[in-house]
């Protein structure tokens, strides 16, 4: 045997390493670990203060009970800890961590210091590690609690620092951790500083509820439907908005556990039945569920994320959650009340004022000016805009024909630009009819879903929405081979406001964003206003799309192809713009409709790889009436 291949005890160095690699995969994983230890110490104020997406610098600061100096040394030691004393204790965790491993495994991998003063003691100490070395608790001034700092993190393994994402792709995790330890315990206060600006201060709060409204919006609190239910052993606290607030993606269902963010497939199949009919298939539903059950029956002790249960009942889990929900739109007004342009939702007053002054200040501040073609349309976050009456005529709201299904009369390749814009359109190259082509006999319309023609050999089925979709999407491809889209000026800027780190995802993507005549504006801390959005998408409304968007590019922040990311935001608009299911069309636009069916490729298909035609032969129909 190689004398390289004998069995041997890992120095603790590598044995760390080997713990980090599963506890810590990012920054928002050292942010977690440090975040439940200041939860389980008893804090009621988190201060939390990051640099460079906490690559450089992460400092978790509590008010806790704080630990001697005697067990701030132990705190390092690999699998020592204060929450578990027993085997048994591992069958009934209430605290957040148990594991013992969280500070030995990041001062593994990053420069680690501690200080920390207890309860009823009258001096704070300190200690440092980084790698091996370990410098001896040394008196410290300190108010009581802990502030733990993590410096460089990754130093010493080049290959997982490379492979962190951008500063604002981690701040975004970073973040979301932070929502996700507010929303499970409201009655602690957040801040968070994020290179030295306060980017979010969340007092404490008497309800969840209170919180949600604080972290998202008094718009979103008020829609959503308050569940309380205790059956079984289980205490369920759910707060779920209708079918209508649906999202684009899943990432605004919050499900916890005795506190504990965790992700289980029975919990969100649950949920996804409950939403089921009442939602697209390809949308979300809004949850807040906060699950209470006795610790004995859900094993925690799975994964050293912690993010994954196990349950002694799972199937007992599932019928709860979804009875819950089931049973509250079943007795609810699901009904989206009538929204128009003009009508006003509702937000705090105190925020209303804050945004009526700052985009007063903004056009009392702004020099009209007359905007070059082609001016750079990037995110901004100055106070400044062009004055509307410097707006060239091109981007007013009168100057944009207003037919609603205005794709459906353009000719491919006719320029759809309004007079005055220098963008063309590459024109599409006709492709050959195929046998399932329509004849020049009239289709008809189905349920207001499906499009009917005869062909020369039978007849074609068309889903109208999928059909338009791919042309829409076929169009938008071609007229950004020449340019930016056109961007259609709004009258009056539409304030969004936004979670933490979302600015950050805006200004990541700021060429993206002008390549498709987005131009959006910062306003304060957690608002934005959207000064101009796609002309195809000017019936659209504005506040549910850019939702959509801003779901879309937080999952896509992993994304290295830019292109790819483009093009997703293309399938995503292409859905807005086209007809819907349950749409009626007049002749003329079914005609135009299945007109273009021939002018564009993959017309067999939408975007999302939905077949948006069925053919059935002559011989076929033959077959099934028994003609053959």
């Amino acid at each position: 045997m190689n004398e390289n291949s004998r069995i041997r005890v890992l120095p603790d160095l590598i044995v760390n390493k080997i713990a980090a690699g599963e506890v810590v995969e990012r920054p928002a994983s050292v942010v977690k670990e440090l975040m439940d230890n200041a939860i389980d110490a008893g804090a009621t104020r988190i201060a939390l203060t990051i640099e460079d997406g906490g690559k450089q610098l992460i400092r978790v600061t509590d008010d806790g009970c704080g630990m001697r100096s005697d067990e701030l040394l132990l705190s390092v030691t690999p699998h020592a800890t204060s929450k578990i004393t027993c085997e048994d204790d591992l069958y009934s965790i209430t605290t957040m961590g148990f594991r013992g491993e969280a500070l030995a495994s990041i001062s593994a991998i990053a420069k680690l210091r501690i200080v920390s003063r207890a309860r009823g003691t009258d001096e704070g100490y300190a200690v440092e590690v980084t790698g091996e070395q370990l410098k001896s608790a040394l008196a410290a001034g300190s108010p009581v609690g802990s502030s733990v700092e993590v410096r460089d993190l990754f130093y010493n393994i080049p290959a997982r620092r490379k492979f962190l994402r951008t500063r604002a792709t981690e701040t975004g995790h970073i973040n979301e951790q932070v929502t996700r330890s507010g929303l499970a315990f409201p009655d602690i206060a957040f801040e968070v500083r994020n290179n030295g600006r306060v980017s979010q201060n969340s007092p404490s709060c008497t309800t969840r509820l209170a919180r949600i409204r604080g972290f998202f919006s008094e718009e979103l609190g008020n829609a959503l439907l308050p569940i309380e239910r205790e059956e079984r052993g289980i205490e369920l606290e759910i707060y779920v908005a209708p079918p209508a607030q649906s999202r684009a993606s899943s990432q605004w269902q919050y499900v916890f556990v005795n506190g504990r963010f965790i992700r289980d497939r029975y919990i969100s199949h649950a949920i996804k039945e409950a939403y089921r009919g009442l939602v697209d298939p390809n949308r979300h539903g809004i949850v807040f569920l906060f699950l209470t059950i006795n610790p004995k029956d859900v094993d925690v002790n799975v994964h050293p994320t912690k993010i994954e249960v196990r349950w002694a009942d799972s199937n007992l889990i599932h019928s709860q959650v979804l009875s819950a929900i089931r049973e509250t739109f079943q007795r609810s007004n699901l009904t989206a009340p009538l929204r128009t342009d003009r009508a006003a939702r509702e937000v705090d007053p105190a925020a209303q004022d804050r945004i009526r002054r700052e985009m007063a200040d903004m056009f009392k501040s702004a020099t009209p000016v007359q905007p070059a073609a082609g001016a750079d349309r990037g995110l901004s976050s100055r106070a400044g805009s062009p004055h509307p009456d410097s707006w060239p005529a091109a981007h007013s709201a009168s100057s944009v024909p207003s037919s609603t299904w205005r794709s459906l009369y353009e000719t491919p390749g006719e320029s759809t630009q309004t007079p005055g814009s220098d963008d063309s359109s590459k024109p599409f190259t006709a492709a050959d009819r195929s046998i399932d082509e329509p004849s020049n006999g009239p289709a008809v319309q189905l349920h207001n879903l499906y499009l009917v023609g005869e062909t020369e050999d039978g007849i074609v089925i068309i889903d109208q929405h999928a059909l338009h979709e791919r042309i829409v999407y076929e169009q938008l491809k071609a007229r950004l081979i020449t340019g930016p889209l056109e961007g259609q000026r709004l009258l009056l800027a539409e304030s969004i406001r936004i979670q933490p780190g979302e600015w950050e995802v805006l200004e990541a993507n700021v060429d993206l964003l002008e390549r498709l005549g987005i131009e959006v504006t910062r306003f304060g801390q957690d608002t934005v206003a959207i000064q101009s959005i796609p002309t195809i998408l000017k019936d659209a409304d504005v506040a549910d799309f850019f939702r959509d968007l801003l779901d879309f590019l937080a999952q896509q922040a992993s994304e290295t192809e830019p292109e790819a990311v483009l093009h997703g935001l293309l399938d995503m608009m292409a859905c807005k713009a086209a007809v819907r299911a349950g749409d009626p069309l007049t002749k003329d636009e079914i005609n135009a409709l299945m007109n273009q069916r021939h002018l564009v490729d993959k017309a067999s298909s939408c975007p999302h790889g939905r077949p948006t035609t069925l053919h059935l032969s002559k011989a076929e129909l033959n077959r099934q009436f028994k003609r053959t």
